[in-house]
């Protein structure tokens, strides 16, 4: 069925000031809404990384009892909402949402099981700081239905996680790994990060080389990006670090590729690797722009080509949530247009290996594809980025270091 064309009522994308959207009220099926996957954000860090540009904040664990009773509520409202949830994918992430203490995670995973309807899902996965997680964690996961985690290990070198801030050290990683798995989780993801300054090939291959050792099923590689606002940003502009150069960068993301791929890890996505069969299925419905709701603070979601975002701050959002009348602490909201949304479509597709397929576009969008990125594919032919057929357009392996540029190209040719 092609996308339906969103509500003609045309929001500001910022409410007035200290006031809240509503839940998108052209959306009231009388039938299960088709709800693809649902996030979790737990905002709490032992502390804060300098590269992460994410809702967090260092500490603050006091708040935590509100946050998870307005997490409850936002969860309801949606219910009330939209109709019964039974997603495929959930995604609890943060933050650091393995450093809530035992009784709080249960008390999180209780609240889940009370509200959504577990009866279609197929893939739990919660984010961990590997010197956050131990055997109480583990098994509180495990007996409720979590069946991936995703440790963010970013490197396997002590002074390249000092680079970051990082708050765990290298064996910390492998014990989570052996936790996760004697407590029955053994799908495992490990988030890896390059170009860290001071790092070289031979540091970055090691760090792959441990990770691969661990057996990992999916393996995400970034490079390090200098977000604004950050200290890490702050650092580069003082001359405290150098940014690795760029020629440094393309070396390191072509020796990824051909590395993991030769260990049986496929890139499937412009950062991830997963063996076949264990891609990421929450992130997959992000890239195949399904729909999907999300509660706690920040956290943002998609619906039939309106999106909106919560607010980030924990005060702000449970005040709204523990009210005596509740409402969702909604601070944007967005109608897409049709050509809007078919280039969005189109942008989150060529991330990924299988690429945009023209037929299955058209006939999802209404929206002829080849047409309207004729002068896209005019522009890269000949220099090996594209993989243009009669069927489908991906980006080749040459094209991931230049891909924001192509894809702004083809984000800009939809208008």
């Amino acid at each position: 069925m092609p996308l339906a064309t969103p509500s003609a009522v045309h929001l500001p994308l910022r409410p007035p000031a200290g006031q809240f959207y509503d839940l998108p009220h052209s959306l009231r099926p009388r039938t299960n809404p088709g709800v693809m996957a649902i996030y979790i954000h737990i905002p709490f860090c032992t502390v804060k990384c300098h590269y992460c540009d994410f809702f967090s904040v260092a500490g603050h664990l006091d708040q935590a009892p509100a946050l998870l009773a307005a997490l409850a509520m936002e969860l309801r409202l949606q219910i009330q909402h939209f109709g019964s949830i039974s997603p495929e994918t959930i995604f609890i992430g943060g933050g650091t949402p393995t450093l809530l203490p035992p009784p709080l995670l249960q008390n999180l995973m209780t609240t889940l099981h009370q509200h959504i309807d577990f009866s279609a899902l197929d893939e739990f996965t919660i984010e961990a700081n590997p010197n956050t997680f131990d055997a109480d964690c583990a098994a509180i996961l495990h007996a409720a239905g979590v069946n991936r985690i995703s440790f963010g290990a970013q490197s396997f070198v002590p002074t390249e996680l000092l680079v970051l801030q990082r708050d765990h050290n290298p064996d910390n990683v492998a014990q989570a790994v052996r936790l996760a798995r004697a407590a029955g989780i053994d799908n495992i993801n490990l988030d890896l990060i390059f170009a860290i300054p001071g790092q070289t090939q031979n540091t970055w291959d090691y760090s792959l080389n441990q990770a691969l050792a661990l057996e990992p099923q999916h393996l995400s590689c970034y490079a390090l990006m200098y977000e604004p606002n950050t200290p890490l940003t702050a650092r580069l502009k003082s001359g405290h670090i150098q940014a690795a150069p760029e020629s440094l960068e393309i070396t390191l993301a072509q020796h990824t590729q051909a590395k993991l791929a030769a260990a049986g890890f496929p890139r499937y996505e412009i950062s991830n690797y997963a063996r076949p069969g264990r891609e990421c299925r929450h992130n997959l419905h992000y890239w195949h722009s399904s729909n999907h709701l999300a509660i706690g603070p920040s956290a943002w979601a998609h619906y039939q080509g309106i999106r909106w975002k919560n607010v980030p701050a924990i005060n702000r959002y449970t005040t709204a949530l523990l009210a005596d009348t509740p409402r969702p602490p909604i601070i944007e909201m967005e109608h897409l247009s049709a050509r809007q949304r078919a280039g969005e479509l189109a942008v989150l597709l060529l991330r990924l290996r299988t690429g945009l397929h023209w037929m299955e576009f058209q006939h999802r969008t209404g929206i002829n594809a080849a047409q309207i990125l004729s002068q896209v594919l005019q522009k890269y032919d000949g220099l090996g980025y594209l993989d243009v057929g009669p069927q489908h357009l991906a980006l080749t392996d040459q094209a991931m270091m230049v891909s924001d540029t192509i894809l702004a190209d083809v984000l800009a040719a939809f208008g």
